[in-house]
């Protein structure tokens, strides 16, 4: 199984041509430093590929709750995201949303090639113990942007939280835990 493909029509996004191009954008750079100074809670988003039982894992700090009711979730994936070529319409994931003491796994996740002791269950969802919420989700819908990225629509058919836990944050490039 693949990565999606198509093109920018085929995912009904539009074609280049539909879309305005703005006169001015951002210099990249200053626009990761600006973003830099907002915190957001670190994740794992996991696929458990249904042939051979292997998880595969990518760490997220872009992810958003859409909907209430009917709960739906947004999380934006690199083009190289280990978890990307498992992920497709109506195919199964789940987000982890990490908690404080589980930096180690963040960075493991984070790599391209993760090496290390699983935290996954060998069986069932791939579940981290110990996160801080643990969201079991269905693909929406995939939507390529720009840049490569992809964006996952998802709705959220279980969930399991902590309310003891407190979050894992990414805050000025690197992992931070919230003051006492």
């Amino acid at each position: 199984m693949g990565a999606p493909t198509g093109t920018r029509a085929d995912m009904g996004m539009g074609t280049s041509s539909d879309m305005a191009s703005p006169d001015v954008v951002a210099e990249a750079g200053a626009f990761r430093d600006a973003l830099s100074n907002w915190a957001s809670t670190v994740g794992v988003i996991a696929v458990r590929d249904p042939d051979d039982g292997r998880i595969y894992g990518t760490t997220i700090t872009s992810f958003t709750p859409v909907n209430a009711d009917p709960p739906l979730v947004l999380v934006s994936l690199g083009a190289g995201a280990q978890a990307l070529p498992f992920l497709h319409e109506g195919g199964e994931y789940v987000i982890n949303l990490l908690a404080e003491g589980q930096g180690r796994i963040a960075s493991v996740y984070a790599d391209s090639f993760p090496v290390g002791p699983s935290p996954f269950p060998d069986a069932g969802p791939p579940v981290i113990e110990g996160a801080l919420a643990a969201l079991r989700c269905r693909v929406s819908k995939l939507v390529a942007v720009d840049g490569g990225n992809r964006l996952v629509l998802g709705w959220v058919e279980h969930v399991e939280a902590d309310a003891s836990r407190r979050p894992l944050l990414w805050y000025r490039r690197s992992t931070a835990e919230l003051a006492r």
